[in-house]
């Protein structure tokens, strides 16, 4: 909240990595790289910085990825037969994490949008796209309004 953004005028995109263990990678992970590369760019040139080739005043890296979990939770006894005193519930789930940092040119950490989702709705565009607009939603270029005292 506190900082002064408004010295940053450009951006270049640095490096990103795919989490996803090998052997659940999708054959679109390169496309998933492309799609959230393409809505960082579009959002920060909204938010009225400039995208050079290289050595921009910010830059842009990100970790994106999918790991399949499980959710194991004890129901107790729920009516069950005398012997048997708990039932289990399981859940299958893919969670998703996108992580995304701006950094200064001396790799100080500006702003970081840290997403995780279990939807699995499977409309990727979509929800990087929510994703990248929610996080950089208070990232503003103009200078804090300092309240003056009475």
């Amino acid at each position: 909240k506190d900082r002064d953004l408004s010295r940053y005028k450009t951006f270049s995109m640095g490096g990103s990595e795919v989490t996803t263990p090998k052997d659940q990678q999708l054959k679109n992970e390169l496309a998933v790289q492309k799609l959230v590369i393409q809505e960082i760019e579009e959002e920060l040139r909204e938010k009225g910085l400039q995208q050079v080739d290289s050595a921009g005043d910010l830059i842009v890296t990100f970790i994106v990825g999918a790991q399949d979990q499980t959710d194991v939770s004890n129901l107790g006894p729920l009516g069950m037969t005398p012997n048997n005193s708990s039932q289990t519930w399981t859940r299958e789930f893919i969670r998703e994490n996108l992580v995304i940092d701006l950094n200064d040119r001396s790799n100080n950490l500006i702003w970081r949008v840290n997403a995780s989702s279990t939807n699995g709705t499977g409309d990727m565009k979509n929800l990087v796209d929510q994703i990248v607009t929610a996080g950089f939603k208070k990232f503003s270029l103009k200078p804090k309004k300092v309240k003056k005292k009475k």
